[in-house]
């Protein structure tokens, strides 16, 4: 069992999550910082905070998990699409979820502009992650994951 969860694939798989979810909090916190300038509120209340914080986290942590995701799908392929599909794939679903909260009748052309702004976000914060990764991969500071052992 311990020689199971010490697994070099695992482990490997771990070091890119803590390696995206590094980018990802960096890039999180820039686009929160960019947000904030463009907002020009200047008021810093307990709330604003609060979703700050929030926003960082939560791509932080979908940044790990891509990072995980990411050496299995490219694996030694070097398909270009492999790479911008798993960029799409996890940018759509991060950003596309937001629809879940948005009533069909209650649309606005607000809402339409902050989904699209959440887009662009989603597809900045992944791709961002990707660049690194694959930097990682070709340094060699990453391994790209090669199957496992029967």
């Amino acid at each position: 069992m311990l020689a199971r969860a010490l697994d070099p694939e695992r482990l490997e798989s771990v070091k890119a999550g803590i390696f995206a979810a590094l980018v990802g909090l960096t890039v999180s916190v820039v686009f929160v910082g960019v947000d904030s300038l463009l907002a020009g509120s200047g008021a810093l209340t307990q709330a604003v905070l609060l979703q700050a914080i929030r926003r960082i986290v939560v791509g932080t942590v979908c940044c790990f998990l891509f990072g995980v995701t990411y050496r299995y799908i490219i694996r030694q392929d070097p398909n270009p699409h492999l790479r911008s599909g798993a960029v799409g794939a996890f940018a759509l679903t991060r950003s596309l979820s937001q629809l879940e909260t948005i009533q069909i009748s209650g649309l606005t052309l607000a809402s339409i502009v902050t989904l699209g702004i959440v887009m662009i976000e989603s597809f900045g914060l992944f791709l961002s992650v990707r660049l690194v990764l694959d930097l990682g991969l070709k340094q060699q500071w990453l391994k790209p994951f090669v199957g496992m052992a029967d």
